[in-house]
């Protein structure tokens, strides 16, 4: 999958439960439409509490075509109608990313990590032949790692680095070790030359 759309909702006090239903409910929409979905819940770093729903496609022309699809099922028509008479709290996006590098595991590790950085497009291309020396390192820890970069979103000067790991013990350990490796700081510094750490948080999936 290398078309990633993401949609993110800040639930409203005492309104978590819900939000997480409808988020479900649209989940379930976009798959029955062509979408591999994903939901994430934030619970640690920035925007803690946050859901985080990802529908991915094998290509922009199939991203779009269930894009239209689903815009017209009236199950999402009646979702959108009952979030407009009683809003469960801050929706944001679609917004479309491209994976640069490495895909989402299948099925999905149940830790996710992401660091965005704010990336020049200059460096962009410089800062994506990185991506396969960090590949290696993380490999070696039984990490799965990709790079996301913007199609359609509000900052197209960012770039984000996703790690994905078995469970919070495996995480734990592949920091520890990661922080210590010489070669792995090494490759953070060569990234921090081409661009800014500007968050990150961890994402448990749901």
């Amino acid at each position: 999958m290398n078309v990633v759309s993401i949609r993110e909702v800040t639930p409203d006090v005492g309104k978590e439960k819900l939000a997480e239903l409808r988020f479900k409910r649209g989940s379930e929409i976009l798959a029955k439409h062509g979408a591999t979905t994903r939901l994430w819940k934030v619970i640690v770093g920035q925007g803690v509490g946050d859901l985080v729903l990802m529908s991915m496609y094998e290509s922009f022309s199939k991203g779009a075509t269930a894009f239209q699809s689903f815009s017209g099922d009236s199950d999402m028509a009646a979702l959108m109608d009952e979030r407009s008479a009683s809003p469960a709290g801050e929706l944001r996006g679609p917004n479309l990313f491209r994976m640069a590098y490495g895909a989402p595991t299948n099925p999905p590790r149940p830790i996710l990590v992401q660091r965005m950085y704010h990336m020049p497009r200059k460096n962009l291309s410089k800062a994506l032949e990185l991506a396969p020396e960090m590949d290696a390192l993380t490999k070696s820890l039984d990490v799965s790692m990709g790079v996301g970069v913007p199609m359609l979103a509000s900052d197209h000067e960012m770039m984000g680095v996703v790690y994905r790991f078995n469970s919070l013990e495996h995480w734990g350990t592949s920091v520890d070790a990661m922080s210590q490796n010489p070669d792995f700081a090494a490759l953070v510094e060569k990234a921090n030359d081409l661009g800014a750490l500007k968050s990150s948080r961890m994402l448990m999936h749901i």
